[in-house]
């Protein structure tokens, strides 16, 4: 008894999380294999779509995200029912079948790999279920969300999102142009300047800022706040402050042109975007500074409230 209890003495203990059995590599490799399988599809709209070129980023993001998670991740859980992974897995089958027919006999399309990808996550979401049970689940959903800001979003949703930007940048521009009392008129989305013309293509709708700023909100919020409430609020004011930085950028970009002429936005162009990349940035940051103590001194606040006793 003493000797087999010494022996066990020497073992140190291993925290919760701490290490990865190799029988639950085995069971994850299939979905290990699929995501591999999903991020290498995905690649090639990345290198060929100039607004999914973050796509690498978002892999690391997710990566850091499971990998955070995985010493916290439940210890004991108990696997949902065989009938409803299977009608997952099932119900994923044909979204994988439909996208790789149509990426073989026509082209690989943004429409393509969102349906591929949503077939792939209802499999990984099944096979999650599966092999570990619904607390599991929900504790890795989040990263798998998250990854979805990589996937191209069909035309269908993408062009409206992006003209609905357009005419928004292009109304305040027009807007706070009369305003300063420059006479401006929109036309479609284009500013008509008594010198010149200024157009609001899809570079400059703000589009990419919105997807940095999504992506950074997310990822942040998820780290630094606790309450989904200030995680929808941080979430609400990157995008807010994106648009607003494109909003200013293009207003410079159009008082630039009113009084030097259209020749002169070649010149300030670049620099007006790196501008807004930076602003954008520093926003963020800040704001993340800003909600997450505010988060921390209401909870310090309602912890230290006296707790009025009970008397009879």
């Amino acid at each position: 008894m003493e000797s087999g209890s010494s022996a066990t003495s020497l073992t140190p203990p291993v925290a919760p999380g701490d290490a990865f059995p190799k029988r639950e590599w085995l069971r994850a490799a299939p979905a290990i294999l699929i995501t591999l399988w999903w991020i290498h599809d995905l690649s090639y709209q990345w290198r060929s779509l100039v607004e999914y070129q973050y796509g690498w980023i978002v892999v690391l993001l997710t990566g850091f995200l499971v990998w955070e998670r995985l010493p916290t991740r439940p210890e004991t859980d108990e696997p949902a029912p065989f009938w409803l992974c299977f009608a997952l897995g099932m119900a994923g089958m044909p979204l994988v079948a439909l996208g790789e027919l149509y990426r073989i006999g026509v082209a690989r399309t943004p429409a393509s790999s969102m349906t591929l990808s949503l077939g792939i996550a209802l499999f990984l979401s099944a096979n999650l279920l599966l092999l570990r049970g619904p607390r599991t689940f929900r504790h890795f959903a989040f990263p798998l969300a998250f990854f979805f800001l990589a996937v191209p979003i069909p035309k269908i949703v993408w062009n409206p999102v992006v003209f609905g930007l357009q005419s928004l940048i292009t109304w305040l521009n027009v807007e706070t142009l009369n305003l300063l009392g420059i006479p401006a008129v929109m036309t479609g989305h284009v500013i008509q300047l008594p010198r010149c013309t200024v157009g609001v293509d899809e570079a400059c709708s703000g589009i990419r800022s919105l997807q940095s700023s999504l992506m950074a909100a997310l990822f942040v919020g998820d780290l630094m706040l606790r309450t989904p409430r200030w995680k929808f609020i941080f979430l609400f004011a990157g995008l807010l402050l994106a648009i607003a930085g494109n909003f200013l950028r293009s207003l410079y970009l159009s008082l630039t042109a009113n009084r030097h002429g259209p020749d002169a936005l070649k010149a300030v162009h670049d620099t007006a975007g790196w501008s807004v990349l930076i602003f954008t940035a520093v926003g963020v940051m800040l704001l993340a500074w800003w909600i997450t103590g505010t988060e921390r001194s209401l909870e310090s606040a309602d912890e230290s409230e006296p707790v009025e006793p009970h008397g009879s």
